[in-house]
């Protein structure tokens, strides 16, 4: 009897149980594995790839995190090195069996090859899916997307059409946590030079799930922007700026991931935390992370000590430092729970601490980006048909549809806000749906006049459009990356939208992250869209170039449900553009012609223009009797209709698209 022992990865054997299967070859039964710990299992590498690190989920053996622990100082304290060192080799054992790949290459026989994985097929079927897309040039992904399984539900399939994802939103913390007054200069100045200052006003304690879903299923990746019904919109850096208040110019971030020991050696520098203390922290997440609740700890006993330094006269260097603990404490929990929001929901990363070593320095890096890059990252992965769960800076996304949509969602005006405040303070949210399904219908059969094009019009005295806006390429959060794309939702700069050239135009595949630093920070200005791509600004909010929609509908999906109508079919979303362009392109009147034509041609005769005598006096006066039969006979033949706008014309044109 052969015993079933081992894996395959990518076609071919594993050798990760190679000790198990000599063990059954030579009649043995195989060896039991090292036993697993109780509790949480190690973090399996999500946010450690957020926090900068290269994407695998146990790229680093548990070998080397331990040899990260430094013992003899972990041993001065209360932790049980031993017993985090013995947890740690439960893990050891399967990586000592495993044999390097060369000589598994080795022990294969020379007539076989290595066995190739097959290529995948192409799964984009040739006449398009319903409802779009039937051209594929743009949405290369959309096999993946979340689209495809919403379209083809049956009408009551609840598990489909009524599921949400799970929002990880921590804007409770940072509205619970305490906070000094604000009259403490110490505390408020500093914190106020930093740029950060604005993250405290931005959160909501409510956080519509049903809304966020239902704008997560028309995110597309290959061009990061919403696909609905009117075009594409898309969240861009002046909405960052104007909704956040947050800086988007300076240098992106740039950290990478950290080992324990020297995550324990910036909590112990900066934070003033005991060596023995951080080690428990890790410990408890099997990282180097703290939980949120021993980061407000922190935070709040460093408050306590300045106190009591400034009642007991102590030396003025002591209050200071442990003024600068407690505001890099502030600032990390505030970061974490905005702007780096990940789905653990439980533990920060220490490594973005490395920014606020220096806090007269807070101010050179770019926040904003970094915010755009953390969000999009999130909604790259949960527009798939298997993301589960949308994270980020989630009161930023919900502030962002609130503005763009105002009748969309629940919500009144904050009646503490101020013209001077992010325009994020401006919403006071409500409990909404929690399912998307109207939601969805909302957007299927949305008008253009419910999208706000240009919300920031009245904001322009407090952020005004600066020229990084314009910039279209690849931006970066440590390791993540995120595409920005203005020319794709010119109308959102209150441009007329053409059709945009192809994303890899704008963001380069393979663009290491050097590489977009050096465009970022040397290269922004060469990387803006310039005024002949802008084109003409928009007498209408939601002017575009003719063929636009007609483009749109071949190369996307912006419907997400089919329509099931027995009567009539519902307006369509772009009706008040066809209702204009009718009106712009019916047939002048031919009596107003000529009238006009003799007026101009009799006041250059009164003007002496064409002198008597002269070639052109003649030519005006043979015109001018070319006209007058005009209004000899007025009565004119009018057809039925003529001059009206006739709304069936309309449809039809519109169902001809």
């Amino acid at each position: 009897m052969e015993h079933n022992i081992g894996r395959s990865r990518l076609g071919r054997p594993s050798q990760a149980h190679s000790s198990a299967r000599r063990e059954a070859a030579a009649g043995n039964p195989p060896a039991k594995r090292g036993r697993r710990r109780q509790g949480q299992p190690p973090s399996q590498g999500t946010h450690d790839n957020e926090a900068g690190g290269s994407g695998a989920t146990r790229s680093r053996s548990r070998r080397q995190q331990v040899d990260d622990v430094d013992v003899d100082a972990a041993e001065d304290g209360n932790v049980n090195v031993g017993q985090y060192l013995a947890d740690d080799a439960d893990w050891l054992d399967e990586d000592e069996d495993e044999e390097p790949r060369e000589q598994q290459m080795q022990q294969q026989p020379p007539h076989e090859a290595p066995h190739q994985p097959p290529h995948a097929p192409n799964l984009q079927p040739e006449d398009g899916y319903p409802g779009g897309p039937s051209n594929f040039s743009l949405l290369t992904e959309y096999h993946k997307h979340r689209a495809i399984p919403i379209w083809n539900a049956e009408p009551g399939d609840e598990k489909i059409l009524k599921k949400s994802m799970r929002a990880i939103t921590n804007g409770k913390r940072v509205i619970n946590l305490p906070k000094m007054d604000r009259n403490v200069d110490w505390f408020w100045r500093a914190i106020e030079a930093t740029g950060l200052e604005p993250l405290t006003r931005t959160n909501y304690s409510i956080i519509d799930h049903g809304v966020l879903t239902a704008f997560a299923e028309r995110w597309h990746s290959e061009t990061s922007t919403f696909h609905i019904p009117i075009g594409e919109v898309g969240i861009t850096l002046d909405d960052v700026q104007c909704l956040l208040h947050l800086p988007i110019e300076g240098k992106l971030l740039n950290h990478r991931k950290i080992s324990r020991a020297e995550g324990v050696e910036l909590m112990n520098t900066y934070l003033g935390v005991p060596e023995s203390k951080c080690w428990e922290f890790f410990i408890d997440t099997h990282g180097p992370h703290i939980t949120y609740g021993g980061l407000a700890f922190v935070y709040t006993t460093r408050w306590e000590k300045i106190d009591k330094a400034v009642s007991e006269n102590r030396p003025m260097h002591e209050i200071t430092v442990l003024r600068q603990q407690c505001i890099r404490a502030f600032l990390l929990f505030l970061v974490c729970t905005t702007i780096f929001s990940n789905k653990s929901q439980f533990y920060v990363d220490v490594v973005y601490l490395s920014y606020f070593q220096d806090l007269s320095d807070v101010n050179q890096w770019n926040w904003g980006v970094a915010a755009l890059t953390y969000l999009q990252h999130y909604l790259d992965v949960s527009c798939k048909a298997g993301g589960m769960q949308v994270a980020g800076y989630l009161s930023f996304y919900q502030g962002w549809i609130m503005m763009h949509f105002p009748k969309m969602t629940v919500w009144r005006r904050d009646p503490n806000y101020r013209e001077e405040m992010p325009r994020n303070a401006t919403f006071s949210t409500g409990q909404g749906h929690r399912d998307p399904v109207l939601y969805r219908q909302f957007l299927d059969n949305m008008q253009v006049s419910d999208f706000e094009f240009c919300p920031y019009d009245g904001h322009r005295h407090v952020r005004p459009l600066i020229d990084v806006c314009w910039f279209s390429g690849w931006l970066r959060c440590g390791s993540l990356k995120a595409k920005h794309l203005p020319e794709r939702v010119l109308r959102q700069f209150g441009h007329v939208q053409g059709i945009p050239r192809d994303p890899a135009a704008g963001a380069p595949a393979g663009m290491s992250l050097l590489q977009i630093d050096r465009v970022f920070m040397e290269e922004v200005e060469m990387r803006m869209i310039d005024e002949e791509m802008r084109g003409p600004t928009v007498v209408r909010a939601w002017d575009h170039v003719p063929g636009y929609i007609s483009w749109f509908y071949k190369v996307s999906h912006p419907i997400m449900r089919p329509i099931a109508a027995p009567e009539a079919p519902p307006r369509p979303a772009n009706l008040e553009v066809l209702i204009e362009e009718q009106e712009s392109q019916s047939v002048p009147d031919t009596f107003d012609i000529c009238r006009n034509v003799r007026t101009e041609l009799r006041r250059a005769l009164e003007a002496n223009e064409a002198l008597p005598g002269t070639p052109i006096y003649e030519t005006v006066n043979r015109v001018l009797g070319f006209v007058e039969p005009a209004f000899l006979y007025r009565s004119r033949r009018r057809l039925p209709g003529r001059g009206r706008f006739d709304l069936h014309d309309a449809a039809r044109r519109f169902n001809t698209q």
